[in-house]
């Protein structure tokens, strides 16, 4: 609740500056029918559940204005129901002030909560950008690791085991932050009128996989993104991100603060995007490493500490369409793979040289197809329909989905 006053403080506190400028109010709403496998849920495949769910998965209102001709803010008041199967409470998803030397600059510096400038999906994060219904599972698939815990388990992911083990509030953590929002401060330049070459680089408070409300570490995290377009049809962005992901929490009490912060995650990825005429092929990989503790309320032994070095791979390959006998149409297929990856399991000696190793899978590797049509009923209004098909070698989970969707800008 304090929190969540303070944001709220904090939003009027920008609003009473700019009472004498234009403020820009708009929203965005999505409505969604879906009939998913009887393993769904929002941690699964981005669905309530099994049964036949007709909801709004997001509702965000955008609000900015001008301070002056170098300062301005943009906020994003959001409710979603990433946390489970209810809406949220609002809650800013964004809200940041701006700088930029002059109207015609291509610098521009950010502090506040800003979108994460991490992959190809930082640019498409709203529904009215992203040609499918779900995100990829780089920014929705759980893995057995946790910002409270550490390393889950032998292996573990299925969410159920997850929630049975460690707590109904524990479902593991995704490679990227299902809500791509990161609190610190961002640079963002671009080269020449046709912006060529953009770089963004940013000090938060987390790296991409998680999110904290106030700063727990010594040092920032650090994640940068660089795109490079010399043609106009082709595209290739590079990300990276590096920093403490373990928080402090009753379950690692007995480590240090020098210790939680030498627990990172340390990601990199790459992406190609080309487009001829009617046709869009993206092409993505992301890479994900944990060094954390590995923590097994069932077999870790507190006299004898174990760590964990765990690492895996997503790629995806979506192609897009655009249907040229009817204007606002298109159909789209993605698909992706998360591999099982490894994790080197480890004890120190008191020569603090490593022992008893163990070498193994982390996960289990998973496969999606998403099957998509849309059409632009008006300018603000996209209909979609998408057949999700879903695969593993773990599991096997029955989280197929079916689903409609209307998005509406507003």
């Amino acid at each position: 609740m304090f929190k969540r006053s303070t944001l709220i403080f904090a939003f009027c506190a920008f609003i009473q500056t700019v009472v004498y400028a234009q403020i820009s109010i708009s929203g965005l709403a999505n409505f969604e029918l879906r009939q998913a496998g009887e393993d769904s849920s929002p941690y699964v495949n981005q669905t309530p559940g099994e049964n036949l769910s007709i909801y709004t998965p997001n509702l965000r209102l955008f609000i900015s204005g001008n301070i002056s001709d170098q300062w301005f803010i943009n906020s994003a008041l959001q409710a979603d129901y990433y946390d489970g199967e209810e809406l949220s409470d609002p809650f800013f998803s964004l809200l940041n002030i701006n700088w930029t030397p002059d109207l015609n600059s291509n610098l521009l510096v950010t502090a506040g909560r800003f979108i994460t400038p991490y992959g190809s999906y930082s640019n498409k994060f709203i529904s009215s950008e992203n040609p499918f219904v779900h995100l990829p599972m780089s920014h929705s698939s759980g893995l057995p690791v946790s910002a409270t815990f550490g390393h889950l388990g032998d292996g573990i992911s299925n969410p159920e085991d997850i929630s049975r083990l460690y707590g109904e509030d524990e479902k593991g953590t995704t490679m990227v932050y299902s809500r791509m929002y990161s609190q610190g401060i961002r640079f963002s330049y671009a080269f020449g009128e046709s912006k060529w070459l953009e770089i963004n680089a940013a000090a938060t408070l987390a790296p991409v996989s998680t999110h904290l409300d106030y700063g727990q570490y010594s040092s920032p995290a650090k994640v940068a993104r660089i795109t490079l377009q010399p043609v106009i049809w082709a595209k290739l962005g590079l990300s990276v991100s590096n920093g403490t992901f373990l928080q402090e929490n009753a379950a690692n009490d007995s480590l240090l603060i020098y210790d939680i912060t030498s627990y990172k995650q340390k990601s990199k990825g790459a992406d190609l995007t080309l487009n001829y005429r009617y046709y869009t092929l993206m092409l993505e990989w992301n890479n994900s490493f944990w060094k954390a503790p590995f923590y097994d309320p069932q077999t870790s032994d507190s006299d004898s500490p174990q760590t964990g070095l765990a690492e895996t791979d997503h790629y995806s390959a979506e192609f897009v369409y655009d249907l040229p006998f009817l204007v606002g149409a298109y159909i789209a297929s993605r698909y992706e793979h998360i591999s099982n990856g490894e994790i080197e399991i480890y004890e120190k000696d008191n020569s603090d040289n490593r022992i008893n190793q163990i070498f193994r899978d982390w996960t289990y590797s998973r496969t999606r197809i998403e099957f998509v049509t849309g059409y632009k009923l008006q300018r603000n209004i996209t209909l979609k329909g998408s057949y999700l098909i879903s695969d593993d070698d773990g599991p096997k989970l029955d989280d197929n989905v079916i689903s409609i969707q209307l998005s509406v800008l507003f």
